[in-house]
């Protein structure tokens, strides 16, 4: 029965099952302390384990993890900033959370923008370092680059954040190529999230038509080897390598390709899938090579989560998809799937003129 028809019969309303998306959402909408949130953090583990076990999609299980993972960085942000600071700041993510791709926890990737112009209190820092810690204790271990609010880098005032975007591309070293791609995909989740869209728009705005830019970002789509690879040797004799990294190998390259793609056409999506429904309707990309695209990133999260919940299921590490453990029919997908990937770099590599990068 609807929780409308038992309003209406005068009947209790009904609850959420425990554990499920809903169910989290109230219990950190309830929390007043960081220890009841991290209750509740632990229980989007859960969830994920849950719901891949049970067959559902990779695309939807990855939005609901983003959904609660934006809630539970909000209501902590809230229980530690004073409601000025929330009023006056915009906390986001970046990486996987900010494109809506992450199913099992991985390093924070956040930063916090001030507005203009405003006062911030003396203990910011203080409040910042705390924010870190809390999502240490939540399951989410400190980024190894420091990309996170604790570090001075990545707070301070929108418009001085926006030289420092600007930056990043004029000087497109290695290290700021990448700094740029993780910051072009960040989401806003607690205060004042106005302040995020014109830093952003700094970027959009001095890649415009700047080929040698983008050319020097998009290179950074064969940091983990060329479409000429071993790997690809490997795969022309129909073998896969014992253990495989498909983030390195396959959703990667995916992920950054389209990203470059997306900055060069003025696509401010975040999500790789939407970008590539961006790209298509932009006619920058084939139907088919974009739906083929899709599928091969959600096959590399897929077998990613496998072996990641076999991982800690076993109180192991995380070290890699084990090939020979793959039934052959996800063995040939695997196989199909980089071979997308090196067609979709061999494409991005004309496209871009890499070869002169």
């Amino acid at each position: 029965m609807s929780s409308s028809t038992d309003a209406a019969s005068g009947g209790p309303p009904s609850t959420p099952a425990p554990g499920s998306g809903p169910a989290l959402a109230q219990a950190m909408a309830r929390a007043t302390t960081l220890g009841e949130l991290a209750q509740a953090a632990a229980g989007i583990d859960l969830l994920v384990e849950r719901l891949h076990d049970a067959g559902q999609p990779v695309g939807g299980i990855a939005l609901q993890v983003q959904a609660l993972s934006a809630r539970l960085f909000d209501r902590a942000w809230r229980l530690i900033a004073p409601d000025a600071l929330v009023d006056h700041s915009c906390l986001f993510v970046m990486g996987s959370e900010g494109r809506g791709e992450q199913l099992l926890k991985t390093d924070q990737d956040n930063g916090l923008l001030l507005a203009d112009g405003w006062p911030a209190p003396d203990d910011l820092p203080a409040l910042c370092q705390r924010f870190s810690d809390a999502l240490a204790d939540f399951g989410y271990p400190p980024c190894p680059g420091r990309i996170m609010l604790s570090d001075a880098q990545w707070r301070g005032p929108a418009a001085a954040f926006s030289q420092t975007v600007r930056g990043w591309l004029l000087h497109p070293t290695p290290a700021h190529v990448m700094t740029l791609a993780i910051f072009l995909d960040a989401q806003a989740v607690s205060g004042d999230a106005r302040l995020l869209q014109p830093v952003r728009d700094a970027a959009f705005e001095l890649a415009t038509g700047n080929d040698v830019l983008l050319a020097h970002f998009a290179a950074a789509v064969h940091a983990f080897g060329d479409a000429r690879g071993g790997l690809l040797r490997l795969l022309g004799r129909g073998t896969l390598p014992p253990l495989l990294d498909v983030k390195k190998a396959g959703s990667f390259p995916i992920v950054h390709g389209v990203r470059a793609l997306a900055l060069a056409h003025q696509l401010t999506a975040t999500g790789t899938a939407e970008r590539i429904q961006s790209l298509v309707a932009a006619h920058q990309l084939a139907p088919d090579s974009g739906a083929a695209l899709v599928d091969s990133l959600h096959l590399f999260m897929s077998l990613r989560l496998d072996a990641g919940l076999r991982a800690r299921r076993s109180g192991q590490a995380y070290a890699g998809v084990p090939t020979a453990a793959l039934t052959p029919q996800q063995q040939h997908r695997l196989v199909q799937a980089l071979e997308e990937v090196a067609r979709f770099k061999a494409m991005l590599t004309q496209r871009f003129r890499l070869e002169l990068v």
